[in-house]
Formats: structure tokens, sequence, C-alpha cells
């Protein structure tokens, strides 16, 4: 058992100086002054920090992406000590262009040893592709039956993934609605979002032509261009729930975007951000040539948390939300994006620039006086 003495505590909404007792795994108790008697209970004295939900990273290549430029250029698998040094306590795991020699049963697999070495764990099956790569041969089933699996992932508007039109997009939300409905998962089509001109055209026509439920649609790297990020814009007063991606393409520093999406209508409310983590990045010369591909970091969150705080885009609550309340809403995820009791103990400690000192999975230090002090089985 764990008493956090002398927070400041952010729910993601501020409370003010609060205690945390958490238990179990779980947050037991939220007061002032609280005090225990309690054999094995640590008391720490946070001395004014900011207590927070531990970071939702809701697009993570945990098996690792690549692939575009050959069998060499496969990023390698993550290790649990670059997913929590970054704050990340719960995250989804993804494939990404290559669906064939990253397997969702890898996937499975490595998001099970993620949650065994102490931090919480979802999949989206399908990849790219369409049809969609499933475990069972079918995308509801695969929401019913498979525990991990909370959505369906696959490219539009790309030259790698499967041009899809209208009608069979229609099909495959149709799936993962009754998936939802049966397993309570909610369920959604979890859209990487490319850089083609027809950007959000067939997800309007769907929603227009088949009367379908905005909410099943989640767009991701939305900020990859202006225009892209502008349609996602109309499509967040439609209702929907737009993701920005901190890692990956984007026509403007992240905190920009924001600043930009805000005089133009942007909710923060329904609004995310995720990073890529562990996909393939290219690089490029000053003549624009690729010159080579490197590896994506989960820092990125953290850095863009940061300069949203530190350029007065956003109040601490606000940014927090992106990682927090918003995705854990929009997921479907009861136990998470907020401090609140009966909540899962996933907490990170800050000073008030968002500085990280301190991370806790499941009621349990992973990075402490900022050192990781839990790591992989391996590392």
């Amino acid at each position: 058992m764990l008493l956090l003495k002398n927070a400041n505590l952010y729910t993601p909404k501020f409370l003010g100086k609060r205690d945390v007792l958490v238990g179990g795994g779980k947050i037991l108790a939220i007061g002032e002054g609280l005090s225990f008697s309690v054999e094995g209970l640590e008391s720490y004295d946070l001395k004014g920090k900011v207590l927070a939900p531990g970071l939702i990273d809701q697009h993570v290549h945990i098996t690792g992406g690549g692939g575009e430029a050959g069998y060499h250029s496969r990023t390698p698998e993550i290790t649990l000590s670059e997913i929590v040094k970054y704050g990340t306590t719960t995250l989804v795991g993804v494939l990404g262009t290559d669906g064939v020699t990253r397997s969702l049963e890898n996937l499975y697999s490595k998001a099970k040893a993620l949650e065994f070495e102490g931090i919480s764990t979802f999949i989206h099956t399908g990849s790219y592709a369409s049809p969609c790569v499933t475990f069972t041969g079918d995308i509801a089933k695969d929401l019913i039956l498979i525990d991990k699996v909370i959505g369906v992932k696959i490219a539009l508007t790309d030259n790698r993934g499967s041009y899809v039109s209208k009608e069979e997009l229609i099909k495959i939300l149709s799936k993962i609605r009754i998936g939802g409905m049966v397993s309570k998962k909610g369920g959604v089509l979890h859209m990487h979002m490319g850089g083609l001109s027809e950007k959000f055209d067939n997800v309007f026509k769907v929603i227009k032509d088949y009367e379908f439920p905005v909410h099943y649609f989640s767009p991701t790297h939305c900020a990859r261009t202006k225009d892209l990020f502008n349609e996602a814009l109309k499509f967040q007063k439609m209702g929907g729930n737009v993701d920005i991606t901190s890692g990956g393409s984007k026509f403007a520093p992240l905190h920009e975007v924001v600043a930009y999406g805000l005089e133009n209508g942007l909710n923060l409310e329904r609004l995310t951000m995720s990073s890529d983590g562990n996909g393939s990045v290219p690089k490029f010369n000053e003549n624009g040539e690729l010159v080579g591909y490197g590896c994506a970091s989960c820092a990125s969150n953290l850095e863009v948390l940061q300069a949203l705080v530190r350029n007065k885009i956003l109040k601490i609550e606000d940014t927090l939300a992106l990682m927090s309340k918003n995705v854990a809403r929009y997921l479907n995820l009861s136990q998470k994006g907020e401090i609140k009791v009966g909540n899962d103990a996933d907490l990170c400690v800050f000073d008030e620039e968002l500085n990280l000192y301190d991370v806790i999975a499941k009621g349990e230090f992973c990075v402490k006086d900022e050192k990781v002090v839990k790591k992989g089985f391996f590392e």
C-alpha cells in the first residue's frame, strides 16, 4: 500500500492539495490529511508536485513497425522501460503496413508480456489492409472472443492501404458495431489517415448515406497536413473524436496545431494524442532525399504535453486530459484515465511544467525519482 501525501491533485480536473491512498492496484481513498496505521504502508511526501493520471497511449507498435524498405527495415519490439519512462501506464498495440510478417498472434503475445511486466495493454485486430487480418476470420468474433481486442485497425487514404470503398467500410463498421455491443467493449475503427487527396470523403459518405453513428470512427494522424486537420475539425463538429500524433508526420509542431485548432472551433473534450511509438520514421537529407529510417519514441508524447503548457496553449488539466480522461472515455476503458476511488492506480508525478518524476502502474512504482525501477524480463 502507498500513501501519497501533499500532492497537487489533477484528476485530470484540478482538485488542489490532496492525499491519495493506493492498495491492491486500486485507488482506495482521496482526501486531505489522510493518516493510517497499517502494516506495510509506505508513505511518500510529494511536496506539492502534480499528481496526475497515468498516460494512455492508444497507438503503439509494440511488436515493431516498418518494413517498407525491406526486411532489414523492420523496427524492433518495444521494451517496458521505453514505455514507462515517458509516463505511459496503458497502451493499445497495433500492427502497421506489414500484416504478414507481423502477426496478430505476436501482437497479442507481446501485449500479454507487457501486462505481466507491469502495465495495462489492449490491442486492435487488423492492420493497414482490407480485408482485415483477424484471429478468428471474423471481426465481430475477434471483439467478442479475444479479451484484449477493443477495435480494428485499417489504413485509409494511403497508397500503402487497400483503397477501401464506402461499401467495404460500412461492412467493416457493421461488424465492429455488433462485436462491440455483445462484448460491451464499445469497439472502434482505428483509422490510419494517410496523405492522399480524398481525406475524409468516404467517412463522411458512410455517416451521411448509412446514418452510421460517428463514435465508431477513430481517425489518427489527423495533423499530417493542414488540409487533413481542417477536415478532422469538420468531422469533430459532427460529433467525432480526433487523434493527433506526437511522433509522426505533422504540418507544424503539435502545440501550434492545437493553437490553430482552438482558433477554428477545436473541441478539446474530443481531442486525444498518441505517439505512433516504435513505428518507423523516414529520414531525409537537405535535398529531400530519403537517406534512412529511424524508430519513433514514446518520448514525443511528453515533449508535446510540456510544450502545450510551456507555451500557455492549454491549462495543465486540459493538457493531461488529451492522454487520460479523453482516451479512456472514448475507448470505453472504465477503470482508466481518472484519479478516483475504485479506479486503477495508474499515476504520474510531475512538476508544474510537466517534467516527469515518478510513474506508478497498477499501484507499483515503475519510475521513481526519475529512474526506471521496473524493467522488462530481458532488460
